[in-house]
């Protein structure tokens, strides 16, 4: 796990000191997306994926290459009750929540400078789970939480359409690989929303 938080910061430093980089074109884009990500291993639906949003910030260090830091965060909750004695009438209640925050870094190469804008990419950083839940029958109530941090990386396509010189809509998708004690999951994430631009090209 210190492995893990260890590649993400050197990754995310070395992409925010490019942001920050005198050098870079002075453009910037602040992008912000609603999202859905959906788990693609085996026995998984895409209809139990998880709703989200986040945000984006790409530099563009040539019109046609940008650099950037994303954040998202997803966060799904269900409960039940479950009758457990049809004599007493007691029964159980059953709560759980699950949360996920992708803190990443990306770079992005733009097909064309035109109002609409196919790009590819790649970004790769931090992905936090935590789980809880929550068992009460009426007299005691059992808790029990985990959280874990895993390091994983994502090819993304995406297309930009700009309505303006400042504002576009933006929409991607992306597959998620992420790493954990040498197994991997693999989650599908579609994003669309919309972008503003600040600078010049």
């Amino acid at each position: 796990m210190k492995n893990t938080v260890k590649l993400t910061a050197s990754l995310l430093l070395v992409v925010s000191a490019l942001l920050l980089s005198p050098q870079a074109q002075a453009q910037f884009q602040a992008n912000l997306t609603g999202n859905y990500l959906a788990s693609t291993e085996s026995g998984a639906s895409f209809s139990d994926g998880q709703w989200g949003g986040g945000a984006t910030l790409r530099y563009f260090v040539k019109p046609n290459f940008a650099i950037g830091l994303n954040g998202r965060y997803f966060t799904s909750n269900s409960s039940a009750i479950i009758p457990f004695d049809p004599q007493s009438g007691a029964i159980s209640s059953i709560k759980a929540s699950a949360n996920l925050l992708m803190v990443t870094g990306q770079a992005e190469y733009f097909f064309s400078q035109s109002a609409l804008r196919p790009y590819a990419g790649l970004e790769g950083g931090l992905y936090r789970s935590a789980t809880k839940v929550e068992i009460s029958d009426g007299y005691n109530t059992f808790k029990a939480s985990d959280s874990a941090n895993k390091f994983g990386i994502a090819p993304k396509v995406g297309l930009q359409y700009a309505l303006s010189p400042v504002v576009g809509i933006n929409v991607d998708a992306g597959y998620h690989i992420v790493f954990d004690d040498g197994e991997t999951g693999k989650a599908f994430l579609l994003g669309a929303g919309v972008y503003f631009t600040f600078g010049k090209k």
